[in-house]
C-alpha cells in the first residue's frame, strides 16, 4: 500500500503487485499446508510441572528456506520500488529540503524491510540450526514469526497516518 501510494495507485503497479502478492501468499498457504500434514507432535518438559507440544517431525527443510525467500524477494521488489520512486521525487523537488510524505512511506519502507530480512535470516537459521535447548528453539520461532512483520506493517500505517496529521507535505496526501 505505501508503493501503491508513491505511484499515485498506478493500475498496472497495482495488478501486478496485487499478482505477486496473490502468488506468495499462495506459495506460503502451499507450504504451510505440507508442513502440517507432515507434522508430529509430541510432548515435551519445558521445566519441572511444565509440558509443551512441539513438532517432533522433520518436513524437509528447503521449503521452509524458500517460502521465506518468496518473502524476501517480494519485499526486494517493493524496497526498488520506492527507492526508485523516492530517488525521482527528490531529483524533481532537490530546491527544497523539507520533511514530506515521500520521506516518511521511504523511511517506513526500509525499516520494514530491514525487518523482512531479519525475520527471513532468524527463520532460516532456526530451520537450519538443530537447537539442543527447547527455550531457545521456541524463542527463534517466536523472533522470526511472520506476525511480526503484520504488527509493524500495522504501526507503519500508523506512522503514515500521524505524518498526515501532522501537515507533511502542506497537508496533502
Amino acid at each position: 500500500m505505501r508503493v501503491l501510494a508513491l505511484y499515485q495507485n498506478n493500475r498496472r503497479l497495482t495488478a501486478c503487485l496485487r499478482a505477486l502478492f496473490s502468488l506468495e501468499a499462495a506459495f506460503g498457504l502451499g507450504v504451510m499446508i505440507i508442513d502440517n500434514i507432515r507434522e508430529e507432535l509430541s510432548v515435551a518438559s519445558l521445566a519441572e510441572g511444565i509440558t509443551v507440544c512441539v513438532d517432533s517431525g522433520s518436513p524437509p527443510k528447503v521449503w521452509g528456506q524458500v517460502s521465506w525467500a518468496v518473502t524476501l524477494m517480494y519485499a526486494i521488489i517493493l524496497m526498488v520500488l520506492a527507492l526508485c520512486k523516492a530517488a525521482q521525487h527528490w531529483r524533481e523537488s532537490a530546491i527544497s529540503n523539507q520533511f514530506n510524505i515521500v520521506k516518511v512511506l521511504v523511511q517506513d519502507q526500509a525499516i520494514y524491510f530491514i525487518l523482512v530480512i531479519f525475520c527471513t535470516v532468524v527463520r532460516i537459521v532456526a530451520d537450519e540450526l538443530i537447537v539442543p535447548n527447547l527455550l531457545l528453539a521456541n524463542l527463534l520461532d517466536v523472533v522470526g514469526s511472520p506476525s511480526l512483520l503484520s504488527v509493524i506493517g500495522s504501526h507503519l500505517l500508523i506512522h503514515l497516518k500521524e505524518a498526515g496529521e501532522r501537515g507533511v507535505n502542506g497537508g496533502s496526501s
